[in-house]
């Protein structure tokens, strides 16, 4: 398979994953921005796991099932889409705090693209779906300073995914941080 400068998006229907998190028999973690353990513990209840953030520091979900599928190009153009709610006595989390969050993907050579986050529904005061489109378009930095990919290191860092981290902190200030599991999904829609 080669590389090729004019890229599309996927031509199938939809693909889900993760399938839920007791099925996988994975730990999960809350990483800082380059990958590495923050030092946090992650308890799950059923369907949700929760994560104290004590402090202003940015951590991330990791999110399990692609631990072992590092080939992921079927995802180009995808969307990754998950539920979470938050607590905090201190301060009131926004949907402009939501949408300056990030998802991050690294890959080989030990590539980070950032992706831009939106929130695409408030459920309630303390819960949101957010999304990030799996683009170049959507890059806002790559390996921490501010640009876009180019389609070629794009495709070469989703044919080598390392992790795929989703936003666990949302403010400067200590809160509660809880992602859905069983609502993460990675789909491609063919329009």
């Amino acid at each position: 398979m080669g590389i090729s400068d004019v890229c599309t998006p996927a031509s199938f229907g939809i693909v889900r994953s993760p399938a839920p998190v007791y099925a996988h028999r994975l730990p999960l973690e809350v990483l800082d921005e380059s990958g590495q353990p923050s030092g946090l513990e992650v308890t799950v209840d059923q369907t949700m796991a929760k994560v104290v953030i004590p402090d202003g520091r940015s951590v991330y979900w990791r999110e399990p099932s692609l631990i072992d599928k590092p080939n992921q190009l079927h995802l180009y153009g995808g969307t990754v889409r998950f539920v979470v709610q938050w607590e905090s006595n201190t301060t009131n989390i926004t949907l402009a705090m939501l949408n300056s969050t990030n998802v991050i993907l690294i890959g080989g050579l030990n590539t980070t693209l950032w992706f831009r986050v939106a929130s695409t529904s408030l459920m309630e005061k303390s819960s949101a779906t957010l999304a990030a489109e799996l683009s170049v378009e959507n890059v806002v930095a790559v390996n921490g300073i501010e640009g876009q990919p180019t389609r070629k290191l794009m495709l070469l860092t989703l044919s080598d995914v390392k992790l795929l981290l989703l936003p666990a902190s949302f403010h400067v200030q200590s809160h509660v941080s809880r992602l859905f599991v069983l609502l993460c999904d990675i789909s491609v829609v063919v329009e």
